[in-house]
């Protein structure tokens, strides 16, 4: 994705996110590629992260997950309840469920 799109992009997903237009949103970022919505959500406004994350289709959701840094990752891991971490996992092929697993911090395995 350009630079130049990437920008717009991120302004409307915030456009939407603040006029709470979930509807829209999800069918913009039902267009996007899971490296792009996770280099979009390095950028989203910590508190908005859970509940956009929560409007992508499961499957979209896992491999957006893989892409997302550590950091982020642990971040919406302790957004989580057990049941979407499960779904999440659940996703994932093998040796990325076991590469994240191995990374959690033992309060959250």
């Amino acid at each position: 994705m350009t630079e130049k799109k990437s920008v717009n992009l991120k302004k409307t997903v915030l456009t939407l996110i603040q006029g709470k237009k979930y509807k829209q949103l999800k069918e913009v970022l039902s267009t996007m590629q899971p490296v792009d919505i996770a280099a979009l959500f390095s950028e989203l406004p910590e508190k908005s992260q859970p509940p956009v994350f929560r409007l992508l289709p499961k499957d979209v959701a896992a491999e957006t997950f893989v892409e997302m840094d550590s950091d982020l990752q642990h971040h919406l891991i302790q957004s989580f309840s057990d049941t979407e971490l499960q779904e999440v996992i659940s996703e994932l092929y093998i040796d990325d469920a076991a590469d994240l697993v191995e990374e959690m911090p033992a309060n959250v395995v």
